[in-house]
């Protein structure tokens, strides 16, 4: 018997393809897959012949489980017939439908995009909005806490246990903890999306590079605290890295540098005038802002001070440059300037060649 869950599955899917064949008669049929993996026969009946899909049922649609579907789809067995493998979900993102096309795989989802190449038929649907915007139950991977567990995982050259990722986060910072409870929470969503598998009851991260391209898309969707602009008398913005870590340091004022500012303290690759400033708490900048005559500005600054979304985890992983001034890791630099209005695409993308390839694409991820 066919479980509730996946009857709305099939229910869901028949829906998709009746809106997208409105022309056509079809016969949907549950069948097995290796795997135990929720699939379809689907028998589509056009004026000009009939198609049969062999449709893979993906509950979730994270770069990772997408990539993990089309290589299952390619070495399934042969069924003795021409179907055409499809794979199908409730919602495939603007970004993961290009990564189906260019796979050169066919996909539809329930909002009502969908790709399929086949002989005597061409459907390119695009451009349908997210129906549900979160799952219900559904583990933010990509807030505050959680991303503690993203970047632990992503540095660590390798595997770990749960209570290690939590014994580790709290230890490197004090004012920080995190249970095993929360962590194994966190990694049971990384699983379920396919980011992570279990070696030895140790975890072991997988396609991280597509992890991190859903976190820069996670990213960029939130909204962060408003930035106080200040002008500084100074020859240039660069000269003022090292007066205003100066002078935070003195004042006992928690900071990072980022954007552009951040970046050229330690793979220097764009010119700039503005110097991007994380602190902890605006109120507690005054006296050191004081102290270097900042003036404050609606527009026309030189420097940025702004709290950030990741209030914890951006000062979590911080790094120092050669003179002993405070950055924010490679990896928020990557997510801070991955949509920075000027030159911040080039600037990230030359920060990942030169220093977060050779930890997101290397070779003891599986």
């Amino acid at each position: 018997m066919v479980a509730a869950s996946t009857e709305d599955e099939y229910r869901d899917l028949e829906h998709a393809l009746r809106d997208i064949f409105s022309d056509a008669a079809l016969e949907v049929s549950p069948i097995q897959s290796r795997g135990h993996r929720t699939a379809a026969q689907v028998d589509v009946q056009l004026a000009s012949g009939s198609v049969r899909l062999r449709v893979e049922l993906q509950r979730g649609a994270s770069r990772a489980q997408l990539i993990d579907a089309v290589e299952f789809a390619r070495m399934a067995p042969s069924h003795g017939d021409s179907s055409v493998p499809v794979i199908a979900s409730p919602y495939i993102s603007p970004a993961s439908q290009q990564l189906l096309r260019d796979a050169n795989a066919a996909f539809i989802d329930y909002a009502g995009n969908a790709w399929l190449a086949a002989p005597g038929i061409h459907i390119d649907r695009r451009g349908f909005a997210n129906p549900a915007k979160e799952e219900r139950g559904q583990r933010d991977l990509f807030s505050d806490k959680a991303s503690l567990v993203l970047r632990t995982l992503l540095v660590a050259r390798a595997p770990m246990g749960v209570r290690e990722i939590a014994s580790g986060v709290s230890s490197k910072d004090e004012r920080i903890r995190l249970t095993p409870g929360y962590v194994s929470k966190v990694i049971a969503e990384l699983e379920r999306r396919g980011y992570v598998s279990r070696r030895d009851e140790k975890i072991v991260l997988r396609h991280a590079e597509e992890l991190l391209r859903d976190w820069t898309s996670a990213y960029r969707g939130r909204r962060r605290p408003g930035t106080h602009s200040y002008f500084i008398l100074a020859p240039s913005a660069e000269e003022l890295l090292p007066r205003i870590a100066d002078a935070f340091d003195a004042a006992g004022t928690d900071y990072a540098f980022t954007g552009h500012a951040g970046a050229a303290l330690v793979d220097r690759f764009s010119a700039f005038d503005v110097a991007d400033v994380y602190v902890k708490d605006l109120d507690d900048v005054a006296p050191a802002l004081a102290s270097l005559s900042a003036r404050r500005v609606e527009r026309g600054g030189n420097v940025n001070i702004s709290v950030p979304y990741y209030r914890e985890s951006a000062f979590y992983d911080r790094q120092m440059s050669k003179g002993g001034i405070k950055v924010a890791s490679d990896l928020q630099l990557y997510l801070d300037l991955y949509d920075y209005p000027v030159r911040g695409r080039e600037q990230a993308e030359h920060l990942y060649e030169r220093r977060l390839r050779s930890l997101v694409e290397r070779d003891d991820l599986s």
